[in-house]
């Protein structure tokens, strides 16, 4: 535990540190980190007036409540700042760590402190303190789930063991409820792998059929229960946006890379060497020499080693084949494989025992060369944990260059003040719409708008394909904030230009602030006056 809490204190200074250098702390609140701070604001803005019941009710219907609370935390203890948000999700890297020395419990003290960590040395976790989003928190989370489930067998689990396994994969795989299909795919997949292996090895899948069923009724239940209430009440609009994104806006995210590129983007391509950095060389290192291993010592460690691949592998499978890739939905795989290069290297180590064991030496010759071997395996991690997370260079997931720093941050602030200062034309809301999320975030003066309780509805024209289209949408709202073209990988076409030289030309229209930045120009239009 102060092993733990020492390293996560390490992580999440540091982690903060780089992102106010070049990070989202750097910078006004963006992309998809804001709309969770604005759903937070609401909430809380709302809380009077609704009650606790209420208020709960309306959580439950949010993109995912998880990032809300988690944001409304965070602003609680840190009302001035946005850095609160961030701040708390060190208490999900410190659940996770505590989640790994509940997995390895029964090994020494050594092994565990390695465990902890080699796991902090991982820059997913890092990601994780630096984005205040639901993607990577759900995927340690889901991880660590899977990581439950496999790493013993569930035959001979008591009840109150399965239903309350049942319960964490449904917690895990709620905090991002747009996901819940994949993790439960992962965590269904896991389970029913895992049970029949272990019918196997009590000796035939017709014996414990009865057991076996009735396992399977205390694990699943509790999940369904679970997740109807988390995720029930807003069952509806989370498959519609599912389907949104997937179906009808597909095109709008897609990449358009080989088949065989987007295979293997989350392990030696781009995200994974982002997310897992060496970690997967080692991890997969881990696992062949668990195989080995578990390969001489019999076929009961043999099969537990494979339970462990083919659930890392189907975490792997499902975000690889899908058509839609971000670095954000390899969470579930990053998240696993952390957990199974745990379990993988401590199998190793009992296996290793083991082995000596069977050798003939001596008790004390054998303790000698485990507690050298777990010594040096201590230092190892020790000394990459010191250079490259204590002295070193922290990533973060979403890094902004300089330009980009200032880009941001002047383009927000100017259209901030000139919008406080606009009255809507007509009584009620000032209607806003955006023709791209950079170098402003639409939510962004959205969040800033709930904060001075102004009454202003923002519209986000990003998700049409053509410039006719975005420009005739663009022009529903009273103000149009738009930006030039620019190469990038964010939603939509790059028609900035054609739709500047559109409301140029535009009757009706009048040009209340240009704003013009080595990467970027900004125009900001109003119509009817």
């Amino acid at each position: 535990m102060i092993l733990a809490s020492g390293i996560t204190a390490v992580v999440a200074s540091r982690s903060l540190d780089a992102s106010r250098l070049h990070g989202r702390l750097s910078v006004p609140p963006l992309y998809d980190d804001v709309s969770y701070f604005g759903d937070a604001v609401r909430w809380v803005n709302a809380f009077g007036s609704r009650g606790v019941a209420g208020s709960i009710s309306d959580l439950l219907h949010h993109h995912a409540p998880f990032s809300t609370l988690v944001a409304a935390t965070g602003f609680w203890l840190f009302p001035e700042t946005y850095v609160g948000p961030y701040l708390v999700h060190a208490a999900i890297v410190f659940g996770f760590l505590i989640g790994i020395v509940w997995l390895v419990r029964r090994r020494p003290v050594l092994e565990i402190a390695s465990c902890l960590v080699a796991a902090a040395c991982v820059p997913v976790l890092w990601h994780t303190v630096t984005e205040a989003r639901p993607d990577l928190p759900s995927g340690l989370a889901v991880g660590l789930a899977a990581g439950a489930i496999v790493y013993r067998g569930v035959l001979r689990r008591s009840t109150w063991s399965l239903a309350g396994l049942g319960v964490a994969c449904a917690l895990a795989a709620s905090i991002k409820p747009t996901s819940f299909p994949a993790a439960l795919a992962l965590l269904g997949s896991a389970f029913a792998i895992r049970l029949v292996v272990d019918c196997i090895q009590a000796g035939g899948l017709r014996p414990s059929l009865r057991t076996a069923l009735s396992v399977l009724v205390w694990f699943v239940l509790p999940l369904i229960a679970t997740a109807a209430v988390l995720i029930g009440p807003a069952m509806v609009e989370t498959v519609t946006y599912i389907l949104l994104v997937f179906v009808s806006q597909r095109d709008l995210w897609t990449t358009g890379e080989g088949f065989w590129v987007g295979l293997l983007r989350f392990s030696i391509g781009g995200e994974g060497r982002f997310g897992l950095h060496y970690w997967f060389a080692i991890g997969t290192g881990l696992m062949l020499l668990r195989l080995v291993l578990a390969s001489i010592c019999g076929s009961a460690a043999l099969r537990d080693a494979l339970v462990l691949l083919v659930s890392v592998l189907i975490a792997y499978a499902i975000p690889s084949v899908a058509a839609i890739k971000t670095y954000y939905f390899g969470a579930m795989f990053y998240g696993l494989f952390v957990v199974a290069m745990v379990l993988n290297g401590c199998a190793s180590a009992a296996l290793i025992e083991e082995l000596l064991a069977r050798l003939g030496l001596s008790n004390e010759i054998r303790r000698y060369l485990l507690t050298a071997g777990r010594v040096l395996a201590l230092a190892f991690v020790l000394q990459l944990f010191f250079r490259h997370v204590v002295v070193g260079q922290i990533s973060t997931a979403t890094p902004l260059s300089a330009q980009q720093q200032e880009s941001i941050r002047l383009a927000t602030e100017r259209l901030w003040s000139l919008l406080r200062e606009i009255k809507p034309q007509t009584p009620g809301p000032l209607y806003v719409g955006f023709s791209s999320p950079y170098p402003v975030t639409s939510a962004t003066i959205q969040l800033y708008a709930a904060r001075a309780k102004m009454n202003l509805v923002i519209r986000d024209e990003l998700f049409y394909r053509s410039a006719q289209e975005t420009g005739d949408a663009l022009l529903r709202s009273e103000i149009l904030v738009l930006s030039s073209s620019i190469q990038h990988t964010l939603v939509g076409p790059r028609v900035g230009d054609e739709l500047i030289a559109r409301m140029d030309a535009e009757k009706g229209l009048c040009l209340l602030d240009s704003m013009s930045f080595p990467d970027v120009s900004v125009r900001v239009y109003r119509r009817g006056c």
